[in-house]
């Protein structure tokens, strides 16, 4: 049983997730859209090493350089600025010390889809529903899981086990964590 766990607390550190925020993402009055790389890495548990993520942006660009540090949170955003409407994909591609390369399409419109109803000073609020998928802080998309607007979110669990005390020891189940 412990040879079939060593391969995960001894794994090297990997690119597991890359999305872009806003996609679509379009020119507002003559302005170039500006998007939101993210990129998510997992570690074993004994990983200490450092971890460089190449991001390429599709557009021709020069390429960007993600540096995860051992100590460091496992995912980081980079901002990118698309001159030109039309359809990218941006590649996140394992560098020094990480294995994996992700990718995701970018849709850049020459205009928004629809514009907003004009609002009044007096009008209230109302909540604005996600055009497309998205999963709340502390939590990041399942790429694989995306189909039209289905889609999966997984938790952005620590990078390294918490640390118990008062006689407790750490657990991770199902997607839980904590001290027992």
């Amino acid at each position: 049983m412990l040879i079939s766990a060593a391969p995960a607390l001894f794994a090297a550190t990997r690119v597991e997730d890359v999305v872009a925020r806003p996609n679509p993402a379009a020119f507002a009055e003559g302005t170039p859209p500006r998007v939101e790389i993210v990129v998510t890495i997992g570690r074993g548990q004994f990983d200490r090493q450092a971890c460089d993520v190449i991001i390429e942006t599709g557009d021709g660009g020069g390429a960007a350089r993600l540096s995860f540090g051992p100590a460091e949170e496992r995912t980081k955003s980079v901002r990118h600025t698309y001159q030109k409407p039309g359809s990218y994909q941006i590649k996140a591609i394992a560098g020094s010390g990480c294995t994996g390369n992700r990718s995701v399409s970018v849709t850049i419109l020459a205009k928004p889809d629809a514009a907003p109803p004009p609002s009044s000073a007096n009008a209230a609020a109302e909540p604005v529903a996600p055009t497309g998928p998205g999963c709340p802080a502390g939590w990041w998309l399942a790429p694989e899981s995306v189909q039209g607007a289905r889609y999966a979110c997984r938790p952005n669990l620590p990078s390294k086990a918490l640390i118990c005390t008062g006689g407790t020891s750490y657990f991770s189940e199902n997607g839980i964590i904590g001290c027992r």
